[in-house]
């Protein structure tokens, strides 16, 4: 999550003045542009996940009244050969957030040129049609499209150039920062724990794709933060918002797919001693996916010749059921006001009307955002993914207060935010 201060949050949920956003143009420690660029509209998309590099990318068109910012040259202004964007998103009638900092990637002018005929005494068009004292003057109007990424695009063009492995006493957090390092500083967030790296470890090409598989050693990713620097954040943090219906939540909508619901896992290996195949399997054995229920029967298949023995086979059939297990996830699309502190990895939770009348809080990770502005900017769509296991836990604890409710009518209590904290103590143990 961005740096935001309080008032500037508490804004974010009120009345206010429209939204803007500034934006400069940089190279090498100096402004290529002496004002704000005009920002006409812009889109930005945050992704968060296990294969994601480079999270964040925006796309702005800017107004370019005398056709001076539509690059010729890698060097010019707003040209691709090294020039940051540092966008800065105001709220209005409160602060600003810084949003972060980008690279140019694409410039696309478009120029519209029109011709007007003036009166100008004494001008004599040479060689042309028009009539004595009459001029064409032509008027350029242009506006460049920028794509810009965050600076982790930096580090994942820099390729290694040589086989590298971890120093003496190297840990997760100083080879990454050896290994980022010329390009931004980074910052440890809470819940981050470190570990030591054996030496025997190589890093082929992709220096981002290595300091990506580094974090995922300590259950952690890596996103840029506000002011330039990297975030070293746990893939599970903390809460970091609650978002109401009626309030910062505008409409939640879900959605189910039967692709990749497996209920047989099935591990291929070979006898060491006589080469034939060997297997081991492991099947989802209750609930709604168990093989041979109502889901039907949908194996996935794995084949390795590290497998030796049947042992090992089943074992690791039990091992990838479990993660499918462990991962299984109900995915939320969110329409919210803006809120440009939030960033794709927060967790956050989504209140949910249910049919009984009452409001669910979901906990889930945001794993992508989309944003756009016009340029003032819309509202915002979170595609936040929930644990499956929390969600059932939810709606049990729903029901059962609905149970309740109907069997006991007296005992009746409001089930809106912080609620359960009001049920009466005799029933406290029943939750």
């Amino acid at each position: 999550m961005r740096l935001i201060d309080q008032d500037t949050l508490d804004a974010l949920e009120g009345s206010r003045p429209a939204d803007n956003l500034t934006v400069w143009a940089w190279r090498g420690g100096q402004l290529v542009v002496p004002e704000p660029l005009n920002v006409k509209n812009w889109s930005a998309d945050d992704e968060a996940g296990e294969n994601v590099k480079v999270a964040q990318r925006i796309g702005i068109t800017v107004a370019d009244p005398d056709g001076t910012l539509g690059a010729w040259r890698f060097d010019d202004p707003l040209g691709v050969g090294g020039t940051r964007l540092q966008i800065i998103y105001n709220v209005g009638g409160a602060s600003a957030v810084n949003f972060g900092w980008f690279r140019i990637t694409g410039n696309v002018p478009t120029e519209y040129r029109e011709s007007r005929i003036i009166n100008e005494y004494g001008y004599i068009e040479p060689d042309g049609s028009l009539p004595p004292h009459k001029k064409r003057v032509w008027i350029t109007t242009a506006a460049v499209s920028l794509t810009v990424v965050d600076i982790t695009s930096d580090v994942d063009r820099d390729r290694l150039q040589a086989p590298q492995s971890p120093g003496a006493g190297a840990t997760v957090i100083s080879e990454w920062k050896r290994l980022t390092g010329r390009y931004f500083p980074t910052v440890v967030d809470p819940g981050v724990t470190d570990t030591g790296l054996s030496r025997q470890l190589v890093y082929e090409k992709e220096r981002l794709e290595a300091g990506q598989d580094l974090l995922s050693r300590v259950s952690a990713r890596y996103r840029m933060g506000g002011d330039g620097e990297a975030h070293i954040y746990p893939q599970r943090g903390p809460v970091v918002l609650r978002i109401e219906p009626n309030q910062g939540l505008i409409n939640v909508s879900r959605s189910q797919s039967i692709d990749g619901l497996y209920n047989r896992w099935v591990v291929e290996g070979k006898n060491e001693a006589t080469g034939d195949p060997i297997f081991g399997v492991k099947d989802i054995e209750n609930g709604p996916l168990r093989y041979g229920g109502d889901h039907g029967q949908v194996p996935f298949f794995y084949s390795s010749e590290m497998i030796t023995t049947v042992a090992q086979a089943t074992t690791y059939a039990e091992k990838l059921r479990d993660e499918f297990l462990g991962n299984l996830a109900v995915e939320l699309s969110a329409e919210i006001i803006p809120h440009p502190e939030l960033q794709a990895g927060d967790r956050v939770e989504i209140g949910c009307p249910v049919p009984a009348g009452h409001v669910v809080y979901l906990p889930g990770d945001i794993t992508s955002i989309s944003r756009a502005g016009s340029p003032i900017p819309g509202n915002t769509t979170l595609t936040v993914s929930c644990s499956y296991t929390d969600v059932l836990a939810a709606l049990d604890r729903t029901e059962w207060a609905q149970h309740i409710t109907d069997e006991m009518p007296e005992l009746t209590w409001d089930l809106m935010p912080g609620s359960w904290g009001q049920l009466p103590p005799i029933l406290w143990s029943e939750l």
